[in-house]
């Protein structure tokens, strides 16, 4: 059996931090030849673009006999390497999962915002014959944002507090308010909540996030975007007077 007379067949997947992630493609990719394929030849399998955090995995159809590795590039314009000769330039123990770069199924995650390629190498090692593929990524930048909403309460009565949160936890919120410092902790995938402030207020008081850290990004808020929570005062009882007519 000869490998150079096989179509390799890719699977793609990427996952959230939670679960399986947003979609998953099949790619059906034409084999190229090490021994033709050059700088100036050499064509991307497929352009992918997944946000930094996420763990995506790829996978080809494994066959009898074959060894798969994989390698990765970056800080590369196409056509200044040669796929089929020079291994990555990447240390790819940190991004692969338990570091295993070898196989027909990796999966990668850990990766800085910018662009990548990613090739596998497989060998037969029966018809002494390689091939090889490679894909494009796009690594895209991925902020954490969470904010307070104003509130109002009348002095002494409970105060319940909304904070607002754009992508995927767990959570861990600092947040300042009048002399105070303190952090949430949150589970799971939470796109608001509703909360008692740690303190009993006893007059209008500013809130506002100084950090946020999701378990992937930790954003340090430079200029933050402060709420208040309004306190009225209880009003003063007086007399009522029955009117004379």
């Amino acid at each position: 059996m000869n490998c150079n007379n096989h179509i390799l067949t890719g699977i793609f997947r990427f996952f959230s931090r939670v679960g399986e992630g947003i979609g998953r493609g099949v790619l059906l990719i034409l084999p190229v030849l090490l021994t033709v394929a050059t700088a100036m030849a050499q064509k991307p399998v497929t352009h992918i673009e997944v946000e930094q955090c996420e763990t995506f995995e790829f996978s080809v159809v494994e066959w009898p006999n074959f060894r798969y590795t994989w390698d990765l590039y970056k800080d590369l314009e196409w056509g200044s390497v040669n796929f089929a000769t020079d291994d990555g330039n990447v240390d790819r123990v940190p991004y692969f999962e338990n570091g295993n770069y070898e196989g027909s199924t990796v999966r990668v995650s850990g990766l800085d915002p910018g662009r990548y390629f990613l090739r596998i190498m497989v060998w037969d090692d029966v018809e002494c014959t390689n091939n090889l593929m490679i894909f494009m990524l796009d690594i895209l930048e991925y902020k954490p944002e969470a904010r307070f909403e104003d509130a109002a309460a009348c002095y002494g009565e409970p105060i319940v507090f909304k904070i607002i949160f754009t992508g995927i936890g767990p959570w861990e919120i600092e947040y300042t308010y009048g002399d105070g410092t303190a952090v949430l902790f949150l589970n799971g995938d939470v796109s608001e909540m509703e909360f008692t402030p740690p303190v009993t207020l006893q007059q209008t008081t500013d809130f506002w996030i100084t950090k946020i850290n999701n378990q992937c990004i930790e954003e340090i808020i430079g200029v933050p975007e402060k709420a208040r929570i309004v306190i009225f005062p209880i009003p003063s009882s007086s007399k009522i007077y029955p009117v004379e007519k």
